[in-house]
């Protein structure tokens, strides 16, 4: 770190909790200092005793395979790995997994460190047929390589293979497995069964050593998750404090987490769902009856919000670090309540719904459906999966999607980072090239935008909903963004952006389009079609604008892209400034 950067450093740790710096000093200590390093060492490489497999209760299993079985088979015979819409090599006999920091790929890694293609198998064993020897082998052999590639010793594994959440995670793919597998398997591999459980208690006494205090948020509550299943699978009081422990800890981050509105804090619709599957997770494993009940009612709160965020193809919408669409859809997640008697979400709500604490507007109309930004970035001391894009939108017209966010495509520290939490990425006004929130590295926010002046009206077959925001206060004039979003009852949308202030600014805002939709200018703007549809965007403004059509990124899913259109308004010169965009049908 240079000193130019200290102002930038400051601005981001200031709104960090005191705990969490305490934390995050003791892991630092950890790492550099051999004698304060807590490293669990089993007394023995193999676990003699029992799993208690009569009270491993069934958890619902949220996310779906994205791989089919001949795929996986053939795949992992040739050492391949495919999660996260990519595939990679990673040898055989001995493998490389990725040991040591990552520059690349880090999230690709670390999920190949969760170990679903394990339970994946472990389905591929029990449900017999030609393929069940293959694929117990391909399992029994690719976990032994981890778990005597990756010890925990190695301080190379402890970057990724042994993070917490990486390990949480693996947890409940092993346990999972194992209920699959049930003893047959044990009894069939007596020399590697108990090096894999010894293993496990190992990953879960290490879990429990390392909760990420520093980091909360998601992390905090999956780090429960992970210390239920190691509660839940093996016998004796250190397991009852695991379980214990992660029920208490998954209502405490409950009531932190969840908002009054049901939103998730991090303002992320992909994690919402992924909290809500933890949430489910933890209530099928512990016993207390009031535990459960509060994690039913936090879960019941997140349903409800999550009903109203969804396009209507069923995707998300993908504010912040999100997707559109995954292997675990909202669909699911609303079976699985239904299934638990926790109510029925699936029905797509009508009309308008402002979530006010979270910070989103919907709207669900015969015509459009409209999600606008008017909330902070995230929690004050982890907004880590933040992105700039304060006042931004996302719509669908005549159930197709038309505007949508860049999305994200992978956590590393590279240009595509930048550009997916960038002002200018979004449909949004950026002003003067700079991010509204000072969003750096890979999960860091210095300034934060501060929503102002909101306000919601709706009508029947109506909504107008505005506000501004403060980000671009510290520019030279102060200039301040403000937008209004109309849906109108003659089937018209219309976004108006007004930049009050002093002095000339560069201010450029647009829409990024989804890639079926193609565009080409008009006197007064843009017409697009999909196909089926033709639809005109006006463009009208108080002063002289540039408006251009340009290619970019699109990142619907993680490890995906794909070139889309984005239709861009430019304005160089003095404000005030205001533009209005409409969007009409082409009689």
């Amino acid at each position: 770190m240079n000193l130019h950067q200290l102002p930038r450093t400051f601005r981001t740790v200031r709104h960090l909790k005191w705990s969490q710096v305490a934390c995050r000093v003791q892991r630092m200590a950890e790492r550099r200092l051999p004698w304060a390093n807590r490293v669990p060492r089993p007394k023995s490489s193999a676990w003699r005793g029992s799993i208690a497999w009569e009270t491993l209760p069934a958890v619902p299993l949220f996310e779906t395979p994205e791989q089919s079985p001949q795929e996986l088979l053939d795949d992992l015979e040739q050492g391949q790995f495919r999660h996260l819409n990519q595939s990679k090599s990673i040898g055989r006999s001995p493998a490389d997994w990725q040991l040591g920091p990552r520059d690349r790929d880090r999230l690709w890694t670390v999920t190949l460190h969760y170990h679903r293609w394990a339970f994946d198998l472990a389905g591929l064993v029990v449900a017999g047929g030609a393929e069940s020897a293959r694929a117990e082998s391909l399992l029994v052999d690719w976990l032994s390589d981890w778990i005597r590639s990756c010890p925990v010793t190695d301080p190379a594994a402890r970057h990724l293979a042994w993070n917490a959440y990486a390990i949480a995670t693996r947890i409940g793919w092993w346990v999972r497995s194992l209920t699959l597998l049930g003893r047959g398997f044990i009894d069939r591999h007596p020399d590697f069964a108990p090096r894999m459980l010894a293993s496990l208690r190992q990953q879960a006494r290490f879990l429990e050593d390392n909760i990420e205090w520093d980091l909360r948020a998601n992390h905090l509550m999956r780090d429960f998750v992970g210390l239920a299943w190691a509660g839940r699978v093996f016998p004796g009081h250190h397991a009852e404090n695991w379980l214990t422990m992660a029920g208490d800890g998954a209502v405490a981050q409950a009531d932190e987490q969840i908002l009054s509105d049901g939103g998730h804090f991090e303002r992320s619709p992909l994690y919402h769902l992924q909290i809500m599957d933890d949430l489910i997770a933890v209530r099928s494993l512990v016993d207390d009856v009031e535990t459960r009940a509060r994690l039913d009612a936090a879960w019941q709160q997140m349903a409800t919000f999550a009903q109203w965020m969804r396009h209507p193809d069923g995707g998300l919408p993908q504010f912040n670090d999100s997707a559109a669409f995954g292997h675990g859809t909202p669909e699911r997640m609303f079976e699985i309540g239904r299934t638990l008697g926790l109510g029925d979400f699936r029905s797509m709500p009508g009309g308008a719904r402002h979530f006010e604490e979270t910070g989103f507007v919907a709207w669900h109309g015969p015509r459009w459906t409209v999600f606008f930004d008017v909330g902070p970035v995230g929690p004050d001391y982890q907004p880590g999966h933040a992105h700039a894009d304060t006042l931004t939108i996302e719509a669908s017209v005549n159930g197709r999607r038309l505007f949508v966010d860049p999305g994200t495509c992978a956590y590393d520290h590279d240009e595509r980072r930048e550009y997916d939490r960038s002002t200018a990425a979004h449909n949004t006004v950026c002003i003067d090239g700079q991010n509204s929130s000072e969003v750096w590295h890979i999960f860091r926010v210095g300034h934060r935008a501060l929503p102002l002046d909101v306000d919601v009206q709706f009508a029947p077959g109506a909504m107008r909903a505005c506000g501004s925001h403060d980000g671009y206060d510290r520019l030279p004039g102060c200039p301040r963004h403000s937008r209004t979003v109309c849906v109108e009852d003659n089937g018209e949308l219309t976004v108006t952006d007004r930049i009050d202030g002093r002095g000339e600014h560069v201010v450029e805002g647009g829409f990024l389009l989804a890639p079926e939709w193609e565009a080409c200018p008009i006197d007064d703007g843009w017409e697009l079609t999909d196909g089926t549809q033709r639809l005109h965007l006006l463009v009208s403004a108080d002063a002289a604008l540039q408006r251009t059509i340009e290619r970019r990124p699109w990142h619907p899913e993680y490890g995906r892209e794909v070139q889309t259109t984005r239709l861009t308004w430019r304005h160089q010169g003095a404000v005030p400034l205001q533009v209005e965009c409409r969007v009409v049908d082409v009689d």
